[in-house]
């Protein structure tokens, strides 16, 4: 536990949390600019949990470390270094009371895991006791409870080859619900903990090391814990919960190969962003991913773009500007997979008509990928489809660790989506940040983004139906 003791790490401005694969990405370049496949591996499966939490509200997901040298292993970090980075991310007092026994349980399951036992960890939501709603959400901890269980892979010879942890969110379960069956000595556990219901989640938390349960008893994983409470519930709210459990007998496989496809896009676009900052200049991939929204950006990103064109015109990049399109690149993703898996709370928010063309969409994009002979820029000409179709709503969407998260973007009126605002456009002189513009470096009249009006002509082809 001499761990606990090491000086937390300074508290970072919250929204710089959703540039933390970005920053994995930085720390593990190769000097000459490349990636193992390993670490891009693993990143990759930890942006598929993220998408299913933040856009698939009955997905399952689970994670793989590697065992060597004594110990679990996420990328380079150990399950006590995953858990302590934490703290980076909170600043309320309890949520980092909460980091506290994130850390402990990570301590626990990387000494304690053994063959044949699932150790089990339940997080709820934060409740009124330790914060009001409005922080517990601020520190993306006030909608969901998370249930999770960390069991062993074991080799045909015996020997550890790492652990696996396996999650879901799931809302409205009571935390009294939650005492009760924990304090119940006929529970799923076989045993009663005797806990004071004081009304904190932190108390329930810090039960970790005490659930464990045989592998043989707990056949439906995630699923049974979150089954075996529904007793606990007060009946008037057990039909809510029962929905939204039937909800998870979806086809779990499919899900998880949609969520692979939009992290797989998810991690090219991180890729692009760390040799971004890297470089302090933004990519040619960049540059196009700002281009084909330029009908969307708001004022707010525009000023900022122009802000950080140099006597070049080269796009400068920092980490202000670096937030805003890993905000928008989440947002456009996160609502292509929630409308592709059916997240019928996002559909009803754009309407059918918008969700059948997105799904009519994505499923092309998949088709395509599969081709080998496939034009990347076909690819991007549909999904630009859909990103200014998406940036049109800007509706707020997310969830787990990721958080809720909207674009900087401006309502437009869907009537007529694609000839929005341009008859509205002020064109200025100034230096298009387009690198394959004919009139790189000159001044010439530029849009709201910083683009000439022959770009601008050439990027509105990729997004007209």
């Amino acid at each position: 536990m001499e761990n606990l003791t090491i000086e937390r790490p300074r508290i970072v401005d919250l929204d710089t949390r959703i540039l933390s694969e970005v920053d994995h990405l930085n720390r593990l370049r190769n000097i000459d600019g490349t990636y193992e496949y390993r670490d891009l591996k693993e990143i990759h499966e930890n942006l598929v949990t993220a998408v299913k939490e933040a856009a698939v509200p009955f997905a399952i997901s689970t994670t793989h470390q590697e065992y060597r040298d004594g110990s679990f292993f996420w990328l380079d970090q150990r399950p006590g270094d995953v858990a302590f980075s934490g703290y980076k991310f909170h600043s309320h007092e309890s949520a980092i009371a909460r980091v506290d026994v994130e850390v402990e349980e990570a301590l626990d399951v990387n000494l304690n895991l053994r063959p044949g036992i699932f150790k089990i960890f339940i997080s709820p939501r934060m409740s009124e006791v330790d914060a009001p709603y409005e922080i517990a959400k601020r520190e993306h901890l006030g909608d969901d409870d998370q249930i999770r269980i960390h069991g062993l892979n074991i080799n045909p010879d015996g020997s550890i080859e790492g652990k696996f942890m396996q999650s879901m969110l799931i809302k409205d379960i009571p935390l009294s619900a939650w005492f009760a069956m924990l304090n119940d000595p006929n529970n799923i556990f076989g045993k009663s903990l005797d806990l004071e219901d004081d009304g904190s989640a932190l108390t329930v938390m810090k039960t970790h090391a005490q659930l464990e349960i045989s592998e043989n008893d707990l056949p439906g994983g995630v699923l049974d814990i979150a089954r075996a409470v529904l007793p606990y519930v007060e009946e008037e709210k057990i039909q809510i919960i029962e929905r939204q459990l039937d909800l998870f007998s979806a086809d779990q496989n499919e899900i998880h190969e949609k969520a692979e496809a939009i992290a797989t896009r998810w991690l090219d676009f991180e890729i692009e962003l760390s040799e971004s900052l890297n470089s302090g200049y933004a990519t040619e991939e960049i540059i196009n991913f700002i281009a084909s929204l330029s009908t969307s950006w708001n004022d707010h990103f525009n000023c900022l773009i122009k802000e950080n064109i140099d006597s070049r015109g080269l796009l400068r990049m920092n980490q202000e500007i670096a937030v805003e399109l890993e905000k928008a690149k989440r947002n456009t993703l996160w609502v292509n997979a929630a409308v592709s898996i059916g997240n019928e709370k996002i559909i009803n928010k754009i309407g059918h008509e918008s969700a059948r063309r997105i799904i009519e969409n994505e499923e092309r994009i998949k088709i395509l990928i599969d081709d080998p002979d496939t034009d990347t820029q076909k690819i991007n000409r549909i999904s630009n489809q859909n990103n200014n179709m998406i940036a049109g709503y800007n509706i707020e969407i997310g969830g787990g660790c990721a958080g809720a998260t909207v674009g900087s973007f401006s309502m437009l009126e869907m009537i007529d989506l694609f000839a929005n605002r341009r008859e509205n456009w002020k064109w200025t002189k100034g230096l298009c940040i387009m690198g394959s513009c004919a009139n790189k470096g000159e001044t010439v009249l530029v849009g709201p983004c910083s683009i000439c009006r022959s770009c601008q002509e050439r990027f509105d082809k990729t997004v007209k139906t």
